[in-house]
């Protein structure tokens, strides 16, 4: 999800650098699933060395790294008296892993870890840990939240509250538009591919055969990018596509709060923001915020590398020390 957003960011943090941390670090060392090797730092503020709140920092789609902007968010919690653990994302940075084969599955436990990680420090009051995610992540934060239990928030930047299905849908219409394909060409493939992957996780044999009339249809037309037919998959590529968690949602206890830009073409604003607003209407301790005229980064990418959108640090930021002041649920 975003991959052209974060090569991007990935660009110009490589080239510029992403800013140094707040406070002092420490190296640490933890396994997520399958026993894999994760490594982090965990960034302390200056003074403290213990009963501190934590949060840590979840990824998006890319092969995330701890040099990359994540740096830059830990420091807007660090400021703020919260510790921070940021870890490369597996099959990225010194992290273990395939990160081209990694499931979601294991991507929610290497979250679990992480959080179990850093509750399990010294330093660390581990009734006052938060989780944040981050696009990709986003999907994953509610099921980590519900398993792992006694959370102080969760905060979302462009979290997709939406099943894989829809979220995909809507970004897979977007590229389209962006390459140049005409807006209902853009439309009938995104929902073409909608139908596919449902007939991936439920088969029939009718809907199959419909499948394959349609995409014979479509083969060799100017802009599409159909497949030719139905294909066989993994039950690891069900397992993603099938991934919603909107079940977790509905029984969400932990106070989240989720971060949109008005002109998401990843993540369908509107879309996550009806939902939200009914599990909020409905007594659910979720909040959210839109920022107008953002895109997915919520921000930008200038000449000293990526910059926040306008006060979207400050929100953040005073969301995860309000909850952390409550002591968590």
């Amino acid at each position: 999800m975003g991959s052209r957003h974060a090569l991007l960011v990935l660009a110009a943090c490589v080239i510029n650098g992403c800013a140094r941390y707040a406070g002092p670090t420490r190296a640490i060392t933890f396994y997520g699933a399958d026993d894999t090797r994760l490594e982090g730092t965990l960034v302390l503020p200056s003074g403290a060395t213990s009963g501190l709140p934590g949060v840590v920092l979840m990824h998006g789609a890319e092969p995330a790294t701890r040099s990359m902007a994540y740096r830059m968010h830990a420091n807007v919690f660090v400021e703020r008296g919260i510790a921070v653990l940021v870890y490369d994302k597996r099959g990225a940075g010194e992290s273990a892993g395939d990160h081209d084969a990694a499931t979601y599955s294991q991507l929610v436990e290497d979250g679990i870890a992480a959080v179990e990680a850093l509750r399990s420090r010294s330093e660390i009051d581990p009734a006052k840990v938060g989780l944040m995610g981050a696009s990709e992540s986003g999907w994953f934060t509610p099921e980590i939240a519900e398993r792992v239990g006694g959370l102080a928030f969760v905060i979302n930047k462009v979290g997709p509250c939406l099943s894989w299905r829809d979220t995909n849908q809507w970004e897979v219409y977007n590229d389209l538009l962006a390459d140049g394909v005409a807006e209902e060409s853009a439309k009938s493939q995104a929902q073409i591919l909608h139908r596919l992957w449902s007939h991936y996780i439920q088969p029939d044999p009718v809907e199959r055969q419909a499948l394959e009339a349609i995409l014979d249809e479509w083969t060799g037309r100017p802009g599409s990018i159909l497949p030719p037919r139905p294909r066989d998959v993994s039950a690891a590529y069900v397992a993603d596509i099938a991934y919603d968690p909107g079940p977790y949602l509905e029984r969400v206890v932990t106070p989240m709060l989720y971060v949109y830009g008005s002109e998401d073409p990843n993540v369908p604003t509107s879309a996550c923001v009806d939902r939200l607003g009914t599990l909020r209407a409905q007594g659910r301790p979720v909040e959210y915020h839109v920022m107008q005229g953002e895109g997915h980064e919520l921000g930008g990418v200038g000449l000293t590398g990526y910059r926040f959108a306008k006060g979207y640090a400050e929100l953040i930021g005073a969301f995860a020390a309000r909850h952390i002041r409550g002591g968590g649920n």
